[in-house]
């Protein structure tokens, strides 16, 4: 028996026994903390619309748009504050960062069920976009903190898929609710979702507290002995570059990873839109499907995003590079969105078109994996460009769908369509750009962690190798001594 779970652990965590220590133990501590909050995440914004259907517009008097209002509110202040918020976890302590934003964000949930005017949530909305900011990018910066190139693509994986199920599960969470509380305590339903919503954070938000071990350096996690904590440094090797100072912003702006890790991922943003705004139930009403048909097959969509995220991390882990899995997937986004541009003659064809499309979500964890791969050497670089790219997916999603997927269109959403199969399309080349460059930078000794033979300080390490110049993505025997901050 022993020998069993010895080889599934080998197999989970590969040969090393002091990887296979520290992995089982940021496996169960880090990963969870990260995967929940993000299921958390879909299922606290899907109580919003769950609730504005379900009596809070005519309880708080919304009119015209300003439940768009509301959510344009959120949007906004979440892509303001994503550089600042994965910025700050190079300055303050990541637990602080987390726990705070998590607490503030359950509060704010749970007071929605007290307000008694529309504009009352609409300014609560926009704070806790501030807030919750942290909870996606701040997750990939301390996940490519931890863990190596060829182990950060199914973790980034897990911590992805958990949002998508809790976008598939907060519509079901909240029927229940509205089902088995409705007028409970004398509070209307619409208020009891708020109210549990909250409470499910709060234990996790103290769950954090204990378990987030901040990052490598501070040495601060409770549950590795000092051996495992000094391996944790080691095996990633230094960053090159790891200081605020005045050429911070001369590094990031002239960096090409700054601008096209975040190009390709809008791109890729811009190309699934057809999963999303409701596009497929639009296409089943017009094809006479019922109303529940409607609500349960587009599901089906997130189902194939769990299996190609997984599928598509795990291989890249694997090969320990992106750029392969990345072609398939902008292969993906072509033949999907050609499916759809050429008006199949069956419902059959626009299922496999829809379906096919899903595993594409994949980016959110592989590019992500990507970027901290290619940034793994400046600690300020790859800090900036976790946030960047979010926001500078938000700068065009947030207008992208009125132009090509208004609900006026359906369910001809054609001219949408044909956007998505030109910006899919588009990302291959940039692929390609992106792993010339990564290739050419590696084999310069530009980018990837440096190990080093003994500890120094950070002014004499800051932008130089070692005497040999190694560049590291595999265990190290050298000592390091990587930034504290």
């Amino acid at each position: 028996m022993s020998s069993v779970l010895t080889k599934l652990a080998i197999w989970i965590w590969g040969p090393d026994s002091k990887d296979r220590a520290l992995l089982a133990k940021l496996d169960v501590t880090l990963l969870p903390y990260f995967s929940l909050i993000w299921f958390l995440f879909g299922v606290t914004r899907s109580s919003y619309s769950s609730a504005y259907i379900s009596g809070m517009k005519e309880a708080l008097g919304f009119q015209g748009k300003e439940y768009n209002y509301m959510s344009t509110a959120y949007l906004v202040v979440y892509a303001v504050c994503q550089m600042p918020g994965t910025s700050l976890l190079t300055i303050v302590r990541p637990k602080y960062v987390f726990v705070t934003a998590n607490l503030t964000w359950a509060v704010l949930t749970l007071i929605t069920y007290k307000m008694t005017k529309a504009w009352q949530v609409i300014l609560l909305n926009a704070i806790e976009g501030g807030f919750s900011a942290i909870a996606y990018v701040g997750a990939h910066f301390i996940l490519g903190s931890w863990y190596k190139r060829s182990e950060l693509g199914i973790r980034a994986a897990v911590f992805c898929v958990f949002g998508h199920i809790g976008t598939m599960a907060g519509g079901w969470i909240q029927a229940g609710l509205l089902a088995s509380l409705a007028d409970k305590g004398g509070l209307p339903a619409w208020k009891w979702i708020f109210i549990i919503v909250s409470v499910m954070t709060i234990p996790v938000a103290l769950f954090g507290w204990i378990f987030i071990p901040d990052l490598p350096s501070h040495r601060a996690a409770w549950f590795l002995n000092s051996e495992l904590k000094e391996h944790a440094i080691m095996r990633l090797g230094a960053p090159r570059k790891q200081s605020w100072d005045l050429t911070v912003f001369r590094r990031v702006l002239l960096s090409w990873q700054f601008w096209l890790l975040p190009f390709i991922f809008m791109l890729y943003s811009l190309c699934v839109q057809m999963l999303q705004n409701n596009v497929m139930a639009y296409w089943m009403a017009s094809r006479g499907y019922t109303t529940i048909q409607q609500n349960n097959y587009p599901t089906g969509i997130y189902a194939t995003a769990i299996i190609g995220t997984i599928f598509y991390a795990v291989i890249s882990d694997k090969l320990q590079s992106r750029w392969e899995v990345s072609i398939a997937i902008g292969l993906t986004f072509i033949i999907g969105s050609a499916i759809l541009v050429s008006s199949p003659s069956t419902d059959a064809g626009y299922f496999v078109a829809f379906y096919l499309l899903g595993t594409t979500f994949a980016p959110q964890a592989v590019w992500y994996s990507w970027m901290a791969d290619v940034t793994s050497s400046d600690v300020q670089l790859r800090a900036i460009t976790t946030g960047f790219m979010n926001s500078f997916d938000f700068a065009f999603v947030t207008w992208w769908p009125l132009v090509f997927y208004a609900a006026t269109d359906a369910p001809d959403f054609h001219r949408g369509y044909i956007a998505s199969l030109v910006t899919g399309a588009l990302t291959l080349p940039f692929i390609g750009l992106i792993a010339y460059l990564e290739r050419r930078d590696r084999a310069r000794g530009v980018i990837g962690r440096v190990a080093f033979e003994s500890p120094v300080n950070d002014h004499d390490r800051d932008g130089r190798d070692d005497d040999s110049g190694k560049l590291v993505d595999t265990p190290v025997n050298v000592q390091s001594a990587e930034i504290g901050v």
